[in-house]
Parts: structure tokens; sequence; C-alpha cells
């Protein structure tokens, strides 16, 4: 009898045992994607929650009433005003929100046209501009320029190769072969390699965002041929 129930107690016991390891195993492999170690969950809706509200804010400091009344910069328009910072939400990493804004806002401009313009809401009549293809439409810096202002208050030049480097130029430039980050800046060479003449936004290894002629305007894809053989170097804003 006394064997029987100190049998029947270490199985208790072990049971017991197994059953507390079994609950730490499980507590230990759950994850909440985009949390902090608070355990506080960052909801990815906050990346675009504002874009309503950002968008009703005007592009530019030239009040729209005399957007049309003359050909402003020489054809490209009146530039852009400088938006608000942003708050990082509660719960999110600083930095990767931040990185992952940047890439929700380039998507939000899928299929917006090429155009040498300095905001996307500028459309001028043929008359203004003596351009037959005038429509609303960003080219590759100015795209680049306004996804971060747009996006995180963050206004730099649009020109593609001060944006790219010199005193102008935002954030760093990234030493050789360092990894790429969501949101850097990569910056491709001319076919004849003389100087910097593109720009795109790194997403992942597989797939980048640019306003491009070739492509008539943004489109998100792999970073293949000419991207790839001109590359030339990247400059990291947020870190």
């Amino acid at each position: 009898m006394i064997r029987f129930y100190r049998r029947f107690l270490f199985l208790t016991i072990l049971s017991m045992i197994i059953g507390m390891l079994i609950e730490f195993k499980g507590t230990a492999i759950v994850v909440f994607p985009d949390a902090l170690s608070s355990g506080i969950p960052c909801d990815s809706s906050t990346l675009i929650a504002d874009f309503e509200a950002r968008d009703a804010l005007p592009e530019s400091d030239i009040p729209q009433s005399d957007w049309y009344t003359k050909n402003w910069n020489n054809g490209w328009g009146p530039k852009a005003a400088t938006y608000p910072t942003v708050q990082i939400p509660a719960g999110c990493d600083p930095v990767k929100w931040k990185r992952d804004r940047v890439i929700a806002v380039a998507r939000k401009y899928l299929g917006l046209r090429y155009q040498h313009h300095h905001i996307p809401g500028w459309n001028p009549p043929v008359k203004l501009t003596r351009q037959a293809n005038e429509s609303r439409g960003l080219d590759c810096s100015n795209f680049t320029a306004w996804v971060y202002n747009f996006s995180l208050g963050i206004r730099f030049t649009s020109d593609v190769q001060d944006q790219g480097d010199g005193a102008k130029a935002p954030g760093r430039r990234l030493a050789p072969n360092e990894p790429f980050a969501p949101g850097d800046l990569l910056f491709i060479l001319k076919q004849d390699r003389s100087e910097v003449s593109h720009v795109v936004i790194y997403i992942n290894k597989r797939k980048i965002i640019d306003s491009h002629r070739a492509s008539n305007g943004v489109t998100e894809h792999e970073p293949k041929g000419w991207y790839k053989t001109h590359f030339a170097y990247a400059r990291r804003i947020i870190e």
C-alpha cells in the first residue's frame, strides 16, 4: 500500500512538473510581431491611420488658387511644404515603425505617373508648360523626397545628385557592403557611369520602389538589371 502511494505521489508530481514545462515552453515561443518587450502589440494600421488627415494638408506653401497662375519653377510647379513630424504610437519600436511607415507611404503612390514635378497634386494645363504629356506625377528624387516629407515630416532636397552626396544629402552614406534596411535610398548611375541619375527606396532583398520614366511612374519591382549593375551607393535616413 505504501509502495503504491509513493508511486502515485511520484507520478502526480512528475505530471505537474511536465505540465509546468509545457506551459513555460508554450509561453516562451509566443511571438508578438511588431511589439516591444512590454508585450503591447504595434498595430500596423497606425502606419496609415493619418493618411486622410495629411492628405487634407496643403502640399505647398503657395495657395492652390495660385498654382496655375504662372509657370512655377520652369514647369516643375510649386515646391513642397514641410509636413508635420509624427508621434510614434505607443508599443511600437521607433526605428522599425518609421521604416515601415516610409514603405507604406511609398506604396500609397503606386501608379502615380512620372513627371518632373515637386508635388504630386500639381496638374498643369498643357498651355502652361508647353508639355503635351502633362499630368499629376513625380520623378525619382522628387518621389523619394516627397515620401519622407509626407510620412515623417523629414524634408530634404529633391535634386537627385544633391540628395545622394554633398552638404544637402540626408542621413548618412552607407559603407560598402553594409546591409540595407527598409527605407534606405539606393542611388543608380547613368548608363555611361558618369554620374548618379536615379534613386529608389529599398524595401527588402526582393523589392524596391521608385518612379521611373521607363515604367511611366511609381512601381514596386525586383532590383535587377541596370539597378544592380549600375548601383553606386546608398544612404540611410532612419536609424
